[in-house]
């Protein structure tokens, strides 16, 4: 029952709090995952599926958010390099 709550609640957190790191929650989800033995792994499977999922999901977005701000402060960059 402990497992399923916790599972359930990263899960929670993992939708509705952005601001988390995505990848330090996923590394300590595979790692718990991990000390679980076969029976609990068997049975957990599918909600650590999806948090895992959701985790790279949430990893590609905040990705794309960078990489969109960094290639718009090289465009501003260069249009004032080229307005000098």
């Amino acid at each position: 029952m402990k497992i399923e709550k916790f599972l359930k609640w990263i899960q929670f957190s993992l939708m509705n709090y952005p601001d988390i790191s995505i990848k330090t929650v996923k590394i300590f989800i595979d790692e718990f995952y991990k000390c679980l033995s076969e029976v609990e792994q068997i049975r957990w499977i599918l909600q650590y599926k999806i948090i895992s999922e959701l985790s790279l999901k949430q990893i590609s977005i905040d990705s794309f958010i960078h990489n969109s701000k960094i290639d718009k402060l090289e465009n501003n960059l260069n249009n004032l390099k080229e307005s000098e």
